[in-house]
């Protein structure tokens, strides 16, 4: 049996080592527009606040070797013929397949793509991207950054610029930063914490008309009431987008069952991969690590011949790197909200018949594993949780270790 991936991120390397461990004895060949070995995106803003990041290549320089595979690199994939069970790449190589992955993660959207052809304007997705931009900053030597975009991802780049030392803005279209991480007070919150601390400019409930140019060189935003920001650097994080094209030739994802087959002969996982919640939330994309990683071994199950079955997607978020106060969160934010805060916490629940649905930590993780758990059991936690989220020394993180109920829930 011949089994190809395409693709060469997490899912992916996951995916093929579950096999060479299990005893696939098969040819495996991996198909990528990336160049690398495969690497954690989760590690990569590390090297942008120029960090040492050695274990970036997360199951080794030398997997290619190690695990035998033939890989395809620097060639994206760009057809899939299901008929003849092959595929055909950019370059115009065919690659018949018995077994295909379909892993290819997913790309920078921008609201304006001609911003990218830009010089001096990147994505912030992959180690190519991390490169180009450290070495924009080393030749240019940059002192002045715009990211575009107050997500989750637009926030991790421009605390690791600042990190760096570089002098950032971040422009967002709404209110408030994090707007699908949190829910509205959350989000509130963590966005004063982050204007009174982060050393980040914001520019809120704005929108960039245009990249300011000067010989061809990026040189700032212009915002659409008028205003300049001056920069030698811009980073658009405004989304990504699946890449699903070449197997359903549009860019919305993919459905798969619980055993990860997408049709015959085809998985699909990671950034594409449309799955089910665990618990109770929606179909949907949920591109995480976990996730993808997850999902790997259960596709890689399958070809092996196994009857593992996919538990379905979290999505769960932490938001930690270069951050002295964690953003945590997980769920859906609907139910009766139960809630602590004072002025460098902020902590909620979501309860529905009296169990977690939802949560936002904000300010420290000492929490963070105690509802986790409580969240994923479904245990009722009604009559504690108030005191539970009111604890700041850590009493019922200890408690729960101990496997004592809460202080609340004591007789």
């Amino acid at each position: 049996m011949k089994v190809v991936t395409v693709g060469t991120g997490m899912a992916a390397a996951e995916f093929v080592q579950q096999l060479r461990l299990g005893g696939f004895d098969g040819d495996i060949v991996m198909c990528s527009a990336e160049t690398h070995a495969p690497y954690s995106p989760c590690v990569i803003p590390y090297l942008l606040a120029g960090e040492p990041a050695d274990n970036v290549f997360w199951k080794g320089r030398d997997f290619y070797r190690r695990y035998r595979v033939t890989a395809r690199l620097g060639d994206p994939v760009v057809e899939i013929d299901r008929q003849h069970t092959r595929l055909r790449t950019a370059q115009g190589r065919v690659e018949p397949y018995d077994r295909l992955f379909f892993a290819p993660g997913s790309h920078s959207w921008s609201p304006c793509r001609d911003w990218l052809d830009v010089a001096g304007v990147f994505g912030f997705k992959t180690l190519s991207d991390m490169q180009a931009i450290d070495g924009h900053i080393r030749t240019q030597g940059v002192q002045r950054a715009v990211v575009i975009g107050g997500g989750f991802i637009g926030l991790d780049a421009a605390l690791a610029l600042r990190h760096r030392g570089l002098q950032v803005s971040l422009v967002h279209c709404h209110e408030r930063l994090l707007e699908r991480m949190t829910d509205v007070d959350g989000g509130r919150f963590a966005t004063e914490q982050l204007a009174q601390r982060s050393g980040i400019d914001l520019y809120l409930s704005s929108e960039v008309a245009t990249v300011t140019a000067r010989n061809g060189q990026a040189c700032g935003v212009r915002l659409r009431n008028g205003r300049d920001i001056d920069a030698a650097l811009v980073i658009v994080a405004t989304g990504f987008v699946p890449n699903s094209a070449p197997l359903t030739g549009a860019e919305q994802g993919i459905a798969v069952g619980d055993d990860l087959l997408a049709e015959a002969r085809i998985l699909a996982a990671g950034d594409v991969a449309v799955t089910r919640h665990a618990l109770d939330g929606p179909a949907g994309l949920y591109a995480t690590a976990p996730n993808a990683i997850a999902q790997a071994r259960v596709a890689a199950a399958y070809v092996l011949g196994g009857q593992a079955r996919y538990a379905g997607s979290l999505n769960a978020n932490v938001l930690r790197k270069h951050l002295d106060f964690p953003i945590v969160s997980a769920g859906r934010f609907e139910g009766e909200a139960v809630t602590f805060r004072n002025q460098r916490l902020f902590r909620r629940v979501y309860l529905q018949e009296g169990r977690i649905h939802g949560y936002i930590l904000i300010g420290d993780t000492r929490l963070a594993g105690y509802i986790y758990n409580l969240y994923l059991t479904r245990e009722p936690v009604a009559a504690a949780i108030g005191g539970v989220l009111a604890d700041t020394r850590g009493e019922s993180y200890y408690r729960s270790m101990l496997n004592l109920a809460p202080a609340g829930a004591r007789p």
